[in-house]
């Protein structure tokens, strides 16, 4: 060969090394366009990619850092990722974080979201959630764990901004009451079929246990929840469906005669001595059920309920279900996890994901902390927590991400616990509403009005703390004020306009 075509070659090997180490460093990015993110390094040297997750939660358990590192080596080897794990109290404090950090455009890459917590609709459709749909076709394991229906049930015109946990797909409401109580009077629980059926025995509690305090309410943690209206949006705006199908009207539901009734019957518990004169400013009911000093809390139910919250509580309950199962758009927008539009590893954020559903040792290791330091194996699938508590590691974080089917059974559960779950998906109501996504651009003002009223007042009615007729003509006029009969409409526009 000449010199001068070895130079030529040598030079064309050159520009196709070059062009290949370039195209490495900008990979397309699922849904079109490119990033300057780190390109995939999974089973490569090199420094990992740091993940940032928020997660909602009791609190960040002290031996989180333990866990973390634990979970870190793991993650070197399986993805070349190392997560930082941040977990914020229920409630306000989860979404002021969470929203002003997803606003201000922070790097984090995996946040939690709920139709009840950082919003997933509003975030989803406020841009601050990354589409979703490549991914899911690339790193196919999640649509075949949750099967496409009901990954479909929480897509917003077609687009996945999230991906549901692999739980319950029904749910209904009931009560936990504290075991050692209804022992000692011998209540016959199976008389609990409503939620007046419950006060006879909040009154045997008040006459002979000056130390509890019968019902245990904070925030929207409240007997109100049994009325289980099929809410349109947010819990604290306007606007449901009866959970029966009865018909496709949207209602006022705070207003609903079934509602006031509530109200009524609330503020008569209330001056019997039943709720906690201090309760509409009660926070976390997690926390305060912790405390040993409450008998009764409403909850949202699934088998082997009692036993979880016995984990996390350190106190026996007895779960009492009320409520018929049913499946809404609550199960399917109910604990999701989402990839923020700001992250700068969302494919590295996705494989984690995954892993949730498909690692049995990693899911685990979040959900309970290391063998033989937070806990014991008892068998191949049930664990024995080491003293749960004082534990320094039991977030009962289970029910939210991943595939909870590959979650350890504890000692104190039902060993049949998922093929009941199972069982209790298939008893659920299919509501007509399923997979209607409302869109609230057209009336954000409304929606933002509509939310500071009942802000205002809802806490007072679901915890019998006022009088309920004049309270309920002066939270009827100050929501006409903030465009409730426009927001109504809208909603019931959209509604029958999905339902063609």
């Amino acid at each position: 060969m000449s010199r001068t075509k070895k130079i030529y070659s040598v030079a064309l090997l050159i520009i196709l090394v070059l062009s290949l180490t370039l195209s490495a460093c900008v990979p397309v990015v699922p849904g079109g366009g490119t990033t300057t993110t780190q390109p995939d390094t999974s089973g490569q040297t090199g420094p990992a990619v740091k993940l940032t997750w928020y997660l909602v939660g009791n609190r960040q358990e002290p031996d989180t850092p333990k866990v973390l590192a634990e979970a870190n080596k793991y993650l070197k080897d399986k993805l070349n990722v190392e997560l930082e794990l941040n977990v914020f109290g229920w409630g306000d404090d989860y979404d002021q974080k969470t929203n002003t950090a997803l606003a201000a455009g922070e790097p984090i890459d995996i946040v939690f979201t709920a139709s009840w917590a950082a919003n997933y609709n509003v975030n989803a459709t406020s841009g601050y959630f990354k589409e979703l749909n490549a991914y899911i076709e690339k790193y196919p394991a999640i649509k075949d764990i949750l099967g496409e229906d009901f990954l479909n049930g929480s897509a917003i015109n077609g687009k996945n901004y999230a991906v549901p946990t692999n739980k319950e797909k029904v749910h209904n409401w009931g009560y936990l009451l504290k075991k050692d109580l209804v022992d000692k009077y011998d209540m016959d629980v199976s008389k609990i079929t409503s939620i007046e059926s419950l006060e006879p025995f909040l009154k045997i509690i008040k006459d002979n246990e000056p130390e509890i305090t019968p019902v245990c309410i904070a925030t929207m943690d409240a007997p109100f929840q049994l009325l289980d209206w099929d809410r349109i949006s947010d819990d604290d705006v306007p606007g449901a469906l009866y959970p029966d199908n009865r018909d496709s009207t949207i209602i006022n539901h705070f207003l609903a005669p079934e509602s006031i009734e509530h109200y009524e019957l609330m503020r008569d518990w209330a001056n019997k001595g039943y709720i906690h004169q201090d309760a509409a400013t009660m926070q976390n009911q997690s926390e305060l059920m912790k405390s040993g000093t409450f008998f009764a809390a409403s909850q949202s139910l699934k088998p082997g309920k009692d036993a979880e919250v016995e984990a996390t509580t350190g106190i026996e309950w007895v779960q009492v279900d009320v409520t018929r199962p049913v499946m809404s758009n609550r199960e399917t927008t109910g604990a999701l996890l989402a990839i923020p539009a700001a992250s700068r590893n969302p494919e590295k954020a996705f494989q984690l994901i995954e892993l949730l559903y498909t690692d049995k040792y990693f899911k685990n290791l979040i959900d309970y902390g290391i063998e033989d330091v937070h806990y014991k194996k008892v068998s191949d699938n049930v664990i024995s927590l080491i003293d749960p508590d004082n534990s320094p590691y039991n977030p009962g974080h289970g029910w939210k991400f991943g595939d909870q089917f590959k979650d350890y059974l504890m000692d104190n559960e039902d060993p049949a616990k998922w093929e009941k779950f199972l069982e209790f998906n298939d008893a659920g109501l299919v509501m007509n509403s399923l997979g209607f996504m409302f869109d609230k651009t057209n009336v954000e003002t409304e929606i933002s009005s509509c939310k500071n009223v009942v802000q205002a007042y809802y806490k007072q009615l679901f915890t019998g703390a006022v009088e309920v007729a004049p309270t309920i003509e002066a939270f009827k006029k100050e929501l006409v004020g903030a465009g409730v009969d426009e927001l109504i409409a809208e909603m019931q526009r959209q509604y029958d306009e999905w339902r063609k």
